[in-house]
């Protein structure tokens, strides 16, 4: 497979300016800002480390992955969850924006053309737009499953169809696609042999952690490789703090702990203690 390693000497921190900030669903926005540096070498799976507003008192940064990359232009897709981001929502055309990256690990994208499927529980679908088009770029049949609490938080699937990923709709309250989780789907689709390949075929999450782990569970019963981005609190992002830490197996059959931020945000599905 192949794989883009973080490397230090890539990293940029940029003063740059906000072009929009949209509403795109329910307590979700899309922010658009010109960042040339981070544009030209982020990779699939990596992430930035945002200072909000020193106007606002908030101190630590906050970590977002690049949702998108047009020319010198990124986005980032994010949700209000704290007062971090309801502040980021009120920002306008002009503001500005220090953001550091890119960050981490990248996902590893296979070297022949084999079949590929993204499941994305609400937010962390951000995290696997950049991946999706990669694919298609690959040559790669894709296959986008999306989940959300309701039709009001749905994200993303007019962007993936635009790019000829097959999707298919999960919510937790049926007003959309699939009445349930979307992991269900992928027990389903996994159950019909005949649809893919499970030798070939490549398995690509970010969401929630009782998503992911349930995504481990189904693709380690049916033997099928999957690789998983984690989502983290991050204090520093540079690997010294310690704060978003997971447990990862060891080849000699222990576990170690992990940063998210350095050796993560991707790690291989199986290898994570949940």
């Amino acid at each position: 497979m192949q794989s883009y390693p973080s490397n230090p000497r890539t990293k940029s921190d940029c003063l740059t300016r906000v072009i929009s900030n949209e509403q795109v669903a329910q307590d979700h926005y899309l922010l658009r800002c010109a960042c040339p540096e981070i544009a030209s070498s982020v990779r699939a799976g990596q992430f930035i480390h945002v200072l909000i507003s020193q106007g606002a008192g908030l101190l630590l940064r906050r970590p977002f992955t690049v949702y998108t990359i047009e020319a010198d232009q990124i986005t980032m897709l994010y949700q209000i969850i704290g007062e971090g981001t309801a502040v980021l929502s009120h920002l306008k055309p002009g503001d500005s924006l220090r953001v550091l990256g890119p960050l981490g690990n990248a996902f590893r994208i296979p070297s022949e053309p084999n079949p590929a499927i993204i499941v994305g529980g609400g937010a962390g679908i951000a995290s696997l737009m950049l991946l999706a088009v990669a694919l298609r770029q690959a040559g790669m049949r894709t296959l986008g499953l999306v989940g959300s609490m309701n039709r009001a938080r749905l994200l993303s699937v007019t962007d993936l169809k635009k790019i000829g990923v097959e999707t298919h709709i999960a919510t937790d309250d049926g007003s959309v696609g699939h009445h349930g989780f979307v992991t269900e789907i992928l027990t389903q689709i996994l159950e019909q042999p005949q649809a893919y390949d499970l030798h070939s075929l490549v398995i690509y999450a970010c969401g929630p952690n009782g998503m992911l782990r349930a995504v481990t569970k189904i693709t380690k019963n049916c033997r099928v490789p999957a690789q998983v981005a984690m989502e983290s609190r991050m204090g520093c992002a540079m690997g010294v703090c310690l704060g978003c830490v997971c447990k990862v197996r060891t080849p000699d059959g222990g576990f170690e702990y992990q940063r998210v931020c350095t050796e993560g945000p991707v790690f291989n599905a199986a290898d994570i203690v949940w």
